[in-house]
């Protein structure tokens, strides 16, 4: 068994463009602690002659507040990147069919996830007692669902 090389070079990642496709903020808790649930997907798309490659994460989080009053929060951002050797980030599998890195897409899901997390506190704080700090995940939980009718 041949062991596949590693491409990925960071100098070569360029994130181009974050999309806000859809935020709402409209069902904040009024009060108190916050427990929040969340449940995250991706979408993911690619352009070969031009080197790029995006990725869509929707973010809807859950919230109890200490009333056992329920709310949700929905964040959907497209994440728009150039990638110098995409090239080298995937397989044929038939003449139509790429197979893309697991490690490449989790790459980028990882860029693209911890922006989120950045976008996501900056777009609570003021609205909530405290802003919400998204906690660190591994990147392939995010590969693992993808968004319904994108």
């Amino acid at each position: 068994m041949t062991k596949r090389e590693n491409h990925i070079d960071p100098a070569k990642i360029n994130l181009l463009h974050i999309e806000e496709v859809k935020v709402n903020l409209s069902d904040s808790p009024s009060r108190g602690e916050v427990q929040i649930t969340p449940d995250i997907a991706h979408i993911s798309g690619y352009n070969l002659e031009e080197k790029k490659y995006f990725i869509g994460l929707q973010l809807k989080l859950t919230l109890l507040d200490d009333e056992e009053q329920e709310s949700e929060l929905f964040f959907r951002y497209n994440f728009h990147f150039k990638v110098e050797n995409l090239d080298k980030m995937y397989t044929r599998k038939e003449e139509r069919i790429l197979s893309f890195s697991r490690v490449f897409v989790s790459t980028l899901a990882g860029i693209s996830y911890s922006t989120l997390r950045g976008i996501v506190y900056e777009k609570t704080t003021g609205n909530f007692n405290t802003p919400i700090v998204l906690p660190v995940i591994d990147p392939s939980i995010i590969l693992d669902s993808w968004i319904k009718n994108a």
